[in-house]
């Protein structure tokens, strides 16, 4: 399940098997999808991670 944050007040959304954030929930989520279907991550998502 995606976990929600609030930093330095902006909402960003976590995808909890490789800990990346993402602006939206729904690239948040298919991020975790693809983690968790095939036990790694996707550059085609992972290039939308938000790096603090």
């Amino acid at each position: 399940m995606v976990k929600e944050e609030i930093k330095e007040g902006k909402t960003y959304y976590q995808c909890e098997v490789c800990l990346f954030y993402y602006k939206t929930r729904k690239l948040a989520q298919e991020c975790e999808d693809f983690c968790n279907k095939y036990h790694a991550c996707s550059t085609e998502l992972t290039k939308h991670a938000v790096q603090f």
